[in-house]
């Protein structure tokens, strides 16, 4: 009796996790390849961003410089890193999803994928480099995320450079503001800080008819360190007579006064900057205080798409490498083709439409954060189980 060996056009197929042990050739060969091209794609999308950024304030970040030409090309290269990290963090996550589907349709061209099957190693393996790059990235993102981005952008808000120092300068603002929480609205012309103050502050507090019931009027508030506690100096108080509606008793407290407003000082810091660019350690703070002065649905949405962006780049990985699963080791058909490409697309275009439905108050934040990194990975899924009951040929 002679042994009957398996056909080399249906070989047999080893689990998912066997053998144990360190990724092999092939493996590592695929995680490098992944790499280098999210970062050839990544330098791709940089070069184009860069070019419509300096294409408009490049007069204006030279000038701003002075002096020597070598003065003028080490702050143009400043701002340019400091760009870089706001782009960054904004494309990487395409970046991936783009570079990672770019090496897999490459590896199929080139019968790497056919060498893949023909070795008998399961197909699902092929996810196993994707998601390795994936967990590489997601630190990166979140670091990005949370810290370098918000300190580059602030940086370029008060160095008055590009769109951010035109948008977000750090000035106290060209007229008194409005804010308004609960039964109080504020009235002040707010010193950003920090520490922050208030200058020539009129306070309203509204009675249960939504009437004024009380105004205080004071030539400076300063924050105390406590929560909610301010110090108001020269402060004046009007309140509405019980004997006689129509008349208001003043009172004058000279020097300084304690006084209680629902308002943080790091809210007016960042009055003006988007919550996205707000450093984490002072985002998480304004968000705890609990009070909603200055205090918007963006705030709450953008703690949690912070921790929900982290996985992105693994979302994207994942879903971009499925294409293999979908073609096999033959040249995927355009339809396979297209619908990878217009599945990154659509969930990139999904990440700003539930946000904004977030900031909108359309969505919770948790909702607004994770529903397109859950449909990105439903996604995946969707492609592991058309693959499951495929005889794999190559």
């Amino acid at each position: 009796m002679t042994d009957l060996a398996p056909s080399p056009a249906h070989p047999h197929r080893r689990g998912l996790f066997h053998p144990f042990g360190l990724p092999g050739i092939m493996a590592r060969q695929d995680y490098r390849g992944h790499l280098l091209f999210v970062v050839i794609v990544q330098l791709v999308l940089l070069l184009v961003a860069i070019s419509i950024d300096l294409a408009r304030y490049f007069d204006q970040v030279t000038s701003a410089a002075g002096g020597s030409a070598f003065d003028r090309a080490a702050l143009l290269a400043w701002y340019l890193g400091l760009r870089i990290v706001d782009m960054v963090t904004r494309l990487l996550s395409i970046a991936v999803f783009v570079g990672v589907l770019a090496f897999e349709l490459w590896s199929i061209l080139t019968r790497r994928r056919a060498i893949h099957w023909i070795s008998g190693r399961h197909p699902l393996r092929v996810l196993m480099p994707a998601l390795a790059v994936g967990l590489t990235l997601a630190p990166l993102q979140f670091v990005l995320e949370t810290r370098w981005r918000p300190e580059a952008v602030l940086i370029q808000a008060a160095a008055k450079l590009g769109a951010y120092g035109e948008r977000y300068a750090r000035e106290r603002p060209p007229s008194p503001v409005w804010f308004m929480s609960g039964d109080r609205l504020v009235h002040a012309d707010a010193r950003f800080g920090p520490p922050a103050e208030l200058v020539d502050v009129d306070i309203y507090r509204l009675d249960a008819m939504g009437r004024v019931g009380e105004v205080i009027r004071a030539t400076r508030a300063d924050p105390t360190g406590e929560r909610d506690v301010w110090r108001f100096r020269d402060a004046t108080h009007w309140s509405r007579d019980p004997a006689s509606p129509s008349a208001m008793r003043v009172s004058k407290q000279p020097g300084e006064e304690v006084l209680t407003i629902p308002l943080h000082p790091l809210a007016v810091t960042y009055m003006g900057v988007p919550a996205k660019y707000i450093p984490e350690n002072d985002l998480r703070t304004i968000v705890a205080s609990g009070t909603d002065m200055l205090v918007g649905a963006d705030h709450h949405v953008w703690l949690e798409v912070r921790r929900a962006n982290t996985l992105m780049p693994l979302a994207m990985a994942l879903l971009a490498a499925s294409v293999s699963l979908l073609a096999g080791a033959r040249r995927p058909s355009l339809p396979v083709l297209a619908g990878c490409v217009f599945a990154g697309y659509s969930i990139h275009v999904a990440i700003r439409v539930f946000i904004a439905a977030g900031e909108l108050k359309i969505l919770t934040p948790f909702a607004a954060a994770w529903i397109p990194i859950a449909v990105a990975l439903g996604g995946v899924v969707i492609a592991v189980t058309a693959a499951a009951g495929r005889r794999w040929r190559a």
